[in-house]
């Protein structure tokens, strides 16, 4: 099932709102469908998109997925992954 690019737009721009929560600034990029997430780094983001079955977020190359129909807690593990990347100082998002 391949999802319309309007629902997964709306998916990302949820995801953007549960991420101010956490005082992660993000924006949702219409042109690749994905959400560049500030890491702290200037010029360096971590890029959410939504699955193609548009069930799942993903991030980190795919590396890491989690539920659409739980915002929260995927906006619980960028900030968490943020912060990792934070204390490293910067390297792979």
């Amino acid at each position: 099932m391949e999802t319309s690019m309007s629902l997964e737009l709306e998916l990302l721009a949820g995801l953007r709102a549960e991420l101010t929560e956490y005082e992660i600034r993000s924006e949702v990029r219409e042109d690749v469908a994905g959400l560049a997430v500030s890491t702290g780094t200037p010029a360096v983001y971590l890029w959410v998109f939504v699955s193609f079955s548009g069930r799942f977020f993903s991030w980190n190359q795919g590396n890491h997925q989690h539920p659409v129909n739980d915002m929260a807690g995927t906006a619980r593990r960028i900030a968490t992954h943020i912060e990792g990347f934070e204390v490293l100082g910067g390297g792979e998002a």
